[in-house]
């Protein structure tokens, strides 16, 4: 039996916590930069019910559609610079919309327009998937905001009114790829096992630092 070297082990300790450590910092290096880089070029859209009752569920819908049609109209979408001013200057019409919606279907509570940066979950589209990350966006909150979300993309466009299956269209897979860098416009539209890893480092270093942010 081999004698148990007391030095030898407390060194492997430390190397192994050192190389963890690295492994560690890299990790989330790489997690932020592609994080930022999503951040950097996607508006997002978020609206939010007031309750899951199906009264409430339903006027979301509505409001959604009305939103896409109205204000959708007045969006740039040269540009990402561009689609964030219209938003911005049109949050009060927004608003204004939203409510109308709820009224004309004789809800009581009101709704709330607010840019600004936010907390997504991970969503999956036809043809892109976005990692839980900050985003910036436009969420739109209605009564209580205690109900089921609606979620989509604004810049590029990617959204879509009429409950289908939501999917980048060519001139916007072409902004994307123009505007990210190529390890971003990998992570979220390509579906290779490297990549795969890569999505989920990115998603598990960005879902660790919520729950350390909100503890």
């Amino acid at each position: 039996m081999k004698k148990f070297n007391k030095e030898r082990f407390i060194s492997s300790l430390i190397c192994s916590f050192a190389a963890a450590i690295v492994i560690s910092v890299a990790a989330e290096a790489y997690s932020d930069g592609v994080q930022a880089d999503l951040r950097n070029h996607l508006i997002r859209m978020h609206i939010i019910a007031n309750s899951d009752s199906e009264n409430d569920q339903a006027v979301k819908f509505a409001v959604r559609d009305r939103l896409l049609e109205d204000i959708g109209k007045k969006l740039r979408v040269e540009s990402g610079a561009e689609c964030k001013a219209d938003i911005i200057e049109n949050l009060g019409d927004i608003e204004k919309t939203a409510n109308s919606v709820l009224r004309e279907h004789g809800f009581g509570y009101g709704a709330k327009a607010v840019y600004g940066k936010f907390a997504f979950p991970k969503k999956e589209y036809k043809n892109m998937t976005l990692p839980a990350g900050e985003y910036y966006g436009i969420r739109v909150i209605l009564g209580d905001g205690a109900g089921q979300n609606w979620w989509c993309v604004m810049y590029p466009p990617l959204c879509v009114s009429d409950g289908g299956e939501a999917a980048l269209s060519s001139e916007s897979e072409k902004r994307l790829r123009e505007e990210l860098s190529d390890e971003a416009y990998d992570i979220v539209t390509s579906n290779s096992s490297g990549v795969v890893v890569k999505f989920k480092i990115v998603e598990l270093v960005q879902e660790l630092k919520e729950k350390i942010n909100k503890s």
